[in-house]
């Protein structure tokens, strides 16, 4: 019998989520809710992503494996090629994208175009099907290993400039340590290798289902026992690689890149080990409210510095532990090679508010306009998709946090805005920017020239960050 909770609240659109785990160890998370779509959101995510490639000739494998979900037949269907989209797409509307996989999983994810019971009966036990019974043919291996090294090929210039930089601000985190783009192994690996990494992954321990829609809750949780809770896991219990850690004492002040292709960004940023989640849905909501409101007055801040400039052009960023790390980041997107004044210019508004912190103005703006947001993104619950809603509450089941709708954000708000003044703000910022490793990073092709002498120019860079205050 499957274990269930269930998780209250009161949003006009969102009923109460149900979590769970099966016997066996499969988890689900049912989100009922009106919504403005005619079907479901149907999720299923594997916890065996990039990271688990750890045996030799195992790179890119867990990516084809994405692939192949969709193309290989099964053992029930062993002449069907594409047998998951031959027989669900006649249920289900088609999507650019059916499935992600990441440092830390894949994801599968369809929208049915009805609420019916039957129709997603179906898709749970394709979803089933693939999960255990794919056959790896060798015409299906062969067809998808191109796709996979072709697509891999056209992402190589944006995810070396991205690559680069986790190196060198966030070393031994999963994104620096992981290659993730990797695909050598893809085009010569063995069937028998692939299936083993399959069979080795999943399992039912590393599997979740999740389910968005105006669906009746019981009768949803019914279907995934039914397809899911005879599942057994084969062989050895699966063997986890552990996360790698942020190395902080390989952070160096200041790093540089110069690709001829690459972006024009003056990035300052604070880096530390990513903390475990608030221990109550309360404490989440209030840690949401305060970094929102902390955002919103830093973006005041830095664009009052540039009033002619574009949004989006300067900005403060918060990575909460996705990438295996959290990652508090300033930025400046500058035009030409105005690296240096992007630089003095962030790092005046840092220690402007080490020093001195909001004021009063910037505190009440950011409420102000906080309020209006949450009550903008309450009003469109409705018209958020199933699916995206399937991937957030995935994402959340699996870190151990709440999913919190925006109306509980606006209550909350509503109630507390009042007590949290710049003060609490202040405090925030200095605990958060004290709290890790600091780096200033600058990128422009335009620094190419420099790059034969890098110690002069990361004394450039460091003269740009002295403002009177700590420097970097």
């Amino acid at each position: 019998m499957a274990q269930a909770s269930v998780t209250r609240s009161s949003s006009a659109d969102w009923q109460p989520v149900m979590t769970g785990r099966l016997k066996n160890g499969v988890r689900f998370a049912i989100l009922p809710r009106r919504g403005g779509e005619p079907g479901i959101g149907v999720l299923m995510r594997n916890e065996g992503g990039f990271i688990e490639e750890r045996r030799p000739g195992e790179r890119g494998l867990t990516h084809l494996i994405e692939h192949l979900v969709f193309t290989s037949p099964t053992i029930n269907a062993p002449d069907e090629l594409r047998h998951f989209p031959k027989v669900g797409l006649p249920l289900t509307f088609p999507a650019p994208s059916a499935a992600t996989t990441s440092w830390r999983e894949s994801n599968y994810f369809v929208s049915t175009r009805t609420t019916r019971m039957t129709d997603l009966d179906t898709l749970l036990g394709l979803f089933r099907e693939v999960a255990t019974d794919l056959t790896f043919r060798a015409d299906a291996v062969d067809d998808q290993r191109a796709d996979v090294t072709s697509e891999m090929a056209e992402k190589t210039l944006g995810n070396d400039i991205y690559a680069r930089y986790i190196a060198a601000v966030a070393p031994g985190s999963p994104t620096d340590v992981i290659d993730a783009q990797n695909s050598d192994d893809v085009p010569t690996a063995s069937i028998a290798t692939i299936r083993a990494l399959y069979q080795r992954l999943y399992q039912p321990e590393n599997m979740m289902i999740v389910i968005v829609g105006n669906i009746d809750p019981v009768k949803t949780k019914a279907l995934i026992r039914e397809h899911f809770g005879s599942w057994r896991h084969a062989g050895q219990a699966t063997a986890h690689v552990a996360v790698p850690a942020l190395q902080s004492d390989r952070i160096a002040p200041i790093s540089v890149a110069a690709l001829p292709q690459g972006r024009r960004t003056a990035l300052m940023t604070v880096v530390m080990p990513t903390a475990p989640p608030l221990p109550t849905r309360g404490q989440q909501i209030d840690a949401m409210l305060l970094e929102m409101l902390v955002v919103r007055a830093v973006d005041t801040r830095l664009s009052a510095m540039q009033p002619d400039s574009p949004p989006g052009k300067v900005g403060l960023y918060i990575e909460n532990g996705e990438q295996g790390h959290r990652l508090i980041m300033l930025w400046d997107n500058f035009v030409g090679n105005a690296w240096h004044p992007a630089i003095a210019g962030l790092a005046r508004v840092r220690c402007a508010l080490d020093s001195g912190g909001f004021s009063d103005q910037e505190w009440d703006a950011a409420q102000r306009d906080l309020i209006q947001d949450l009550d903008r993104r309450t009003s469109a619950m409705g018209q958020v998709q199933n699916v995206e809603l399937a991937k957030d509450l995935s994402h959340a089941f699996a870190a151990g946090r709440a999913l919190i709708p925006p109306s509980a954000l606006l209550r909350r708000a509503q109630t507390r805005l009042p007590a949290i003044d710049a003060q609490a703000g202040n405090h925030w910022w200095r605990q958060q920017w004290r709290a890790g490793v600091r780096h200033v990073r600058v990128e422009s092709p335009d620094l190419a020239p420099m790059a034969g002498d890098g110690s002069a120019l990361r004394t450039s860079i460091a003269e740009a960050s002295k403002t009177g205050c700590d420097g970097l």
